[in-house]
C-alpha cells in the first residue's frame, strides 16, 4: 500500500468519525435544549416565576452542556 493510498485511507476514516461525532453532539444538544424546556414549562407550570423558571432552565443547560445560553439581551448587548 502506497502513502497515497494510506492517507486516502485514515482521511475516509477521520471524516466519517467527525461526522458521526457531530450527529452525536447534535442529538445531545437536542436533548439538552428539550430537558431544559421541560424544567422552565414544569416550573412555572407549578408557579415558580417566570424569571425564576428560566434562570432555572439556563442552570439545567449550563449543567448539561457546560456553556451558557446565549439570550436575546446579550446578542443586543454585544452589537
Amino acid at each position: 500500500m502506497d502513502d497515497n493510498a494510506f492517507e486516502e485511507l485514515v482521511s475516509g476514516i477521520e471524516v466519517q468519525m467527525n461526522s458521526e461525532l457531530l450527529q452525536k453532539k447534535g442529538a445531545y444538544a437536542v436533548t439538552a435544549a428539550k430537558i431544559s424546556g421541560l424544567v422552565l414549562t414544569e416550573a412555572v407550570a407549578t408557579g415558580v416565576p417566570a424569571s425564576v423558571a428560566q434562570e432555572m432552565a439556563s442552570d439545567t443547560w449550563i449543567g448539561l452542556m457546560g456553556f451558557p445560553v446565549l439570550t436575546e439581551t446579550d446578542s443586543e448587548d454585544s452589537e
